[in-house]
Parts: C-alpha cells; structure tokens; sequence
C-alpha cells in the first residue's frame, strides 16, 4: 500500500521526489482539516438560527406553552437556558466562518468559543436575569389580587368566559374572567377574585 502517486512509489528512494509526495499529503490533509470545520461552523450556525427562528414562530403560535425550559441550579437562576446555548452555537458558528480568513488555522476554534461565550454570558447577564426577575416579581404582584373586589364588565357565561375590572393603585385593569363553580355571573356584579390561573381569573359574587 502506498500513500502517494504510483510515479512517486517508483522513485521512493529519490529524496526529492519523496520530499514533493509527503508535502502534497500535507497539503491535502490540512485543506480537508479547513473543509471539515468550515463545514462545523456552517452546521452550528444553522442549528442556532434555525432553533431561534422555530421558537420564535412556536411561541407566536402558541404562546400559552414555554419552550425556554431551563434547568434550576440551586434555586438560582440557571445559564442553561435553550435561548443562551442557542446564543452561544449561533455566534460561534458565525464567528467561525468570519475569522477562518483573518486567523491562522489553530486559532479559530478558541476564538470563536470565546467570542460565542462572550455573547452569551452577555445575552445571560443582561437580558435573561433582568426578565426573570421581572415575571417572577409580576407573578408575586398577581398572586396578591386573590381576594381582591372586582365588577363584571362583560358577562360571565356558565362554564364559559367573561371580563372583570378592578383597580390596583388607583389604576384600572381588565382580565379574563370564569366562575368559580361555574355559575352564570351578569354583568355589573360584584365579585370576588378567588384564584388566579393561567392568566385566567376565577371568581365568586360577592354577596350571596
């Protein structure tokens, strides 16, 4: 077996021309090193985008479901969230394929992953922890309107839906609206808030 041209093996004993057959095998194994991880980049650059776009056009669907799942790490709030890695695999592969030609080969690969860490721990930092913050403060701040008086602005329908108003801070707010046990309520009652799911506010006449 033999690695080089047939002319080469033939002359394997002249230094030159064995000299010529290893450097072209160097050549080419280097250029399918290059194809190899320009292909990488490609491929992480398209599952990133290609996830964002998908999760975009499912929560515009249906945004009642949470496809940002993330994994709780001490109760705190945990990096490993899809949206952050999906950050990182995008502006990685992207960084790849705009520094193969300003770096040397080696090099690459790290600076890509440190400029997709970067960008991620950024994306984390500033974007990901301050939203959190935020929904779990405004679900703290819903959860206290349990007991709170509202009126029926739109009629309630048995087992059906309906709208209430009611006021926090001298502001007014409308809401979705059923009935507790699933009672017609008219609108102008008085009710009550009982508890609150799913954005939906269950409630009770108040005087009965």
């Amino acid at each position: 077996m033999f690695l080089c041209p047939r002319r080469y093996y033939f002359n394997a004993y002249d230094s030159g021309a064995f000299g010529v057959c290893i450097r072209g095998n160097r050549r080419l194994a280097v250029r399918e090193g290059v194809i190899g991880v320009n292909l990488f980049f490609w491929i992480c650059f398209g599952v990133g985008v290609g996830y964002t776009v998908v999760a975009f056009l499912l929560g515009e669907v249906l945004g009642a479901i949470d496809f940002d799942t993330d994994f709780d790490i001490g109760g705190g709030i945990s990096p490993l969230k899809p949206s952050v890695i999906a950050a990182f695999i995008t502006v990685f592969g992207g960084a790849g394929l705009i520094l193969q030609s300003l770096l040397p080969f080696y090099a690459v690969l790290p600076a890509a992953g440190v400029i997709g860490l970067a960008v991620a721990a950024a994306m984390f930092r500033f974007v990901i922890v301050p939203l959190t913050k935020a929904q779990n403060t405004s679900a703290v701040e819903i959860q206290s309107l349990v007991g709170q008086s509202a009126k029926v602005t739109e009629k309630i329908f048995q087992g059906g839906f309906g709208q209430i108003a009611y006021a926090v801070n001298g502001n007014s707010y409308n809401s979705p609206a059923k009935s507790e046990d699933g009672r017609e309520i008219a609108r102008g009652e008085d009710v009550e808030i009982m508890f609150i799911e799913e954005n939906t506010y269950y409630v009770k006449k108040k005087y009965e």
